[in-house]
């Protein structure tokens, strides 16, 4: 794909991002996949590998929080209809936010705030989140904060921790070999994030997320690594609306309940945990149809399946080393993925 490869390693010439893993496939396999630039700029220029881990950012919510809530969801051990009252010693507004509205990301709950400031321990979080004020209009409100109790209901109903739960129902089933929470610094190489300032280092497999790294590294809005063959692999379940090898891994009905717009009415599309492509821009770019779904994560990751062809895009970067500032990345992922589009046109004729 020579016009993707032009595309990405004029991005790293410019300084969008220092490194870059790409993977371009469908629902029968892998077709393209390359490594761009560095995976390390500071302290010390490292060149990005095959097997480099990136951290993933928000896209743990829809392939670790999501996946688990759906198989939950399958096993008959929660409903899209339960509430946060059922689990949770609620404030009177929030009684009945129910588990469809945190994976819609329409329970009007904020999208975030510095829940390491504000909350004096880990384990106060929950009450912290359950006392910030609602957003009263119904819109679509995308909250790391919605997710991270969606990820607390997992583990009180799967009797687990999240990172367990995930490993269980997805992770070992797909044969996925690096991807983690907490990934093991002395056996893998990561791409490198943002200095922080309290531990007085370059953050490099651990995770950007203030919130998920004062949670231990395991949230649901955040935490996982991986590479891009893990990655890759997840996105050809995606591509198969849940089956793998002839394994079903999430439910076909439940999956397409997943994968459609659910907010048709509000500002942007959403499914359960997946963005839908609708009639306003996304980062799926312009080729891609309506009805097309993935997601992104802060630290300059994505995924999107086209929802016609079942062609799917992993592109990850580190965009938010050595800074978050630079916010270039947001109008490059439109461009990518048209180009993709098209050179995926091309291989079919």
């Amino acid at each position: 794909m020579k016009g993707c490869n032009a595309l990405i390693n004029q991005a790293i010439q410019d300084g969008m991002f220092p490194g870059a893993a790409i993977s371009v496939g469908d629902k029968n396999g892998e077709l393209f996949r390359a490594t761009y630039g560095q995976r390390c700029l500071y302290p010390q220029q490292l060149p990005a590998e095959p097997d480099t881990l990136f951290d993933l950012a928000s896209l743990t919510k829809i392939i670790s929080t999501t996946m688990v809530a759906l198989v939950l969801v399958d096993m008959g051990k929660l409903k899209l209809s339960d509430k946060l009252s059922q689990f949770y010693d609620t404030p009177a507004c929030k009684q009945d936010i129910t588990i469809h509205q945190l994976m819609t990301h329409t329970s009007g709950l904020p999208a975030h705030v510095p829940l390491y400031k504000l909350s004096p321990t880990p384990q106060h979080v929950y009450s912290t989140i359950l006392n910030q004020p609602l957003k009263p209009d119904g819109d679509v409100v995308y909250s790391c904060l919605g997710y991270i109790l969606l990820g607390k209901i997992c583990e009180i109903i799967g009797g687990a921790t999240l990172d367990k739960l995930a490993h269980r129902y997805i992770f070992a089933p797909l044969g996925l070999q690096t991807i983690a929470y907490n990934p093991c610094a002395k056996t893998h190489t990561f791409a490198a994030t943002e200095y922080c300032n309290i531990s007085e280092m370059w953050l490099s497999g651990i995770v950007h997320d203030e919130n998920a790294r004062f949670m231990g590294g395991v949230s649901g809005n955040a935490g996982l690594f991986a590479d891009i063959n893990d990655c890759a692999t997840l996105a050809i379940m995606l591509a198969n609306k849940g089956m793998h090898n002839s394994q079903t891994i999430i439910n076909r009905g439940l999956f397409d309940t997943a994968i459609h717009n659910h907010t048709t009415h509000c500002s942007e599309g959403r499914g359960l945990g997946f963005v839908i492509k609708g009639h306003t821009p996304v980062s799926c770019g312009d080729i891609f149809p309506v009805g097309s779904y993935g997601h992104t994560g802060f630290t300059g990751t994505s995924i999107w399946v086209n929802a016609e062809t079942s062609q799917y895009v992993v592109f990850l970067t580190n965009r938010v080393h050595p800074t978050r500032e630079d916010n270039r990345l947001a109008a490059f992922r439109g461009l990518l993925h048209d180009c993709c589009a098209k050179e995926y046109t091309a291989l079919q004729l």
